[in-house]
């Protein structure tokens, strides 16, 4: 009967239909008058245990208490283990009130009970107690016990607690079953929650030491996080990996770095990037230096060590001088009312060879119309436009604004009705220039102006409203004609 009761209990059939087989079999032992010893309860509770039910434990530890049998340590671990499964702290305390009064000690076994049943209930600080004290009593959590509790750390958010459990972790002997996507879990928590010690210590060890492979999203994780602190060697090991691994290199991989660059103050080394980014195939745009802006309007000596990355790249090579790095540095400068210095870069830099482009345009003529220097502009647009630059919704709104900063400004009617001919829509920026001129002027044509600013849909500010009753008492009238701006 004891073989038959073994075969029964660790059959591989229906798991519930074997345990309703062995508390038969029980019954008929009791039926019988055989006595019942601890080696059948282990069967049962194996039963137990496989079937997933933990109803039956109390009342077997009862039982057992009746007929004065003392239960397996065995029974005490596989029920605890079971509990712990199910997530049942309480059915766990019971269990161990009766392990107690049998005088058994807590096992490595019993203590992963334990920490099975927290992490089942997401009790990560309860995860942490119970390692605490194994610590205390020499007992080895099992690798994985770890496993599931950095799981569970990662869950909750906890970076650091993440990686204090990997480094713990990593003292156990089968440690290295489990360690890549352990150290990829942490390391993409760390990243996430930009925790930039950790990154650096991981990436080191999990990637460039030993060769894992994190996916592209998690490498454009931890370059975002390169940019915020500053990382540039980081960002160019992140870099150089997406090379390694056959991914196309796109415009988002390189703006982390460039930020990185950017603020460690190695201006010259970030513009170099621009030209580096253009060699692996990416197009840079304003996008990838919309960091640097911010740079520049932090730190006013980054203005003169851009000025000074560009000569000094016109000395050496010209290839390093990327006529996006050129557009910034001439548009910082005009913001900040360096107008001789803008154009004064702008012609070094033409006379050098390098090829200009639309925003390069778009650049000059901000300093020009900061300098009310609409004949130097007209002059530079009228010589881009010759050498095949396009004419941009950009560049011919910038041209009306530049036209009103004169007395004589009919000339922004001639760029609007370019505009027209060409299909394009002009800027909001370059109506409110006009309306403003056209109001100061007291001019006749400012309802009409109006009137085309309305069927572009541009609404009226109240500050520009504000400026109009300002300058004229005679109110914009709705009735007024609907005819557009023409020369």
């Amino acid at each position: 009967m004891s073989n038959l009761l073994r075969k029964t209990a660790t059959t591989t059939e229906d798991k519930k239909k074997t345990l309703q087989s062995v508390l038969h079999l029980v019954e008929e032992l009791r039926s019988a008058g055989s006595p019942l010893a601890a080696k059948t309860y282990n069967y049962v509770i194996n039963a137990y245990s496989r079937a997933g039910e933990s109803h039956g434990i109390i009342p077997l530890l009862q039982q057992m208490e009746a007929e004065n049998i003392t239960p397996h340590r065995v029974f005490f671990e596989q029920a605890l283990e079971l509990a712990g499964s199910l997530g049942e702290p309480v059915l766990q305390a019971h269990i161990l009130q009766y392990m107690e009064r049998h005088g058994y000690k807590k096992t490595p076994i019993i203590y992963n009970a334990f920490l099975k049943c927290a992490k089942e209930n997401m009790e990560l600080e309860r995860a942490i107690d119970i390692l605490d004290e194994m610590k205390k009593c020499n007992i080895k959590p099992s690798m994985s016990s770890y496993s599931e509790l950095i799981d569970l750390a990662v869950t909750f958010e906890e970076p650091e607690t993440a990686y204090e459990l990997l480094l713990s972790a990593k003292l156990l002997k089968d440690f290295a079953e489990y360690e890549e996507p352990l150290y990829l879990n942490v390391l993409r928590s760390a990243s996430y929650h930009y925790k930039h010690d950790i990154v650096k210590i991981l990436w080191e060890e999990a990637i460039t030491q030993k060769g894992y492979r994190p996916d592209e999203g998690l490498c454009l994780q931890v370059l975002n996080m390169t940019g915020k602190y500053a990382d540039p060697r980081l960002a160019s090991s992140v870099i150089k990996y997406i090379g390694s691994q056959g991914y196309t290199y796109r415009e988002l991989h390189f703006q982390p770095l460039i930020q990185a660059f950017a603020q460690t103050g190695d201006i010259r080394s970030t513009f170099k990037l621009l030209h580096a980014m253009r060699e692996a195939g990416v197009t840079p745009s304003k996008r990838t230096i919309t960091s640097m802006s911010s740079i520049f309007a932090q730190d006013k000596s980054a203005i003169t060590k851009a000025k000074a990355a560009i000569d000094e790249a016109l000395r050496s090579d010209i290839k390093e001088i990327d006529i996006l790095a050129v557009n910034l540095v001439i548009h910082v400068l005009a913001s900040n009312r360096q107008y001789d210095e803008a154009l004064s870069l702008y012609n070094r830099v033409m006379e050098a060879g390098v090829t200009p482009n639309e925003e390069t345009l778009d650049a000059v003529l901000d300093s020009c119309i900061h300098s009310q220097d609409a004949a130097l502009g007209e002059k530079i647009y009228n010589e881009m436009i010759s050498k095949g630059i396009s004419k941009t919704p950009s560049t011919l709104s910038k041209m009306v604004a530049l036209m009103c900063t004169q007395e004589e400004y009919d000339d922004a009617f001639k760029y609007l009705e370019e505009m027209k001919h060409l299909d394009m829509i002009p800027y909001r920026g370059s109506y409110y220039k006009l309306v403003k001129t056209l109001a100061a002027a007291k001019d006749p044509r400012l309802n009409i102006a109006l009137e085309d600013m309305k069927d572009y849909g541009y609404e009226l500010s109240t500050h520009l409203q504000e400026y109009i009753e300002q300058h004229d008492e005679n109110q914009y009238d709705e009735g007024e004609s609907s005819a557009h701006i023409s020369l």
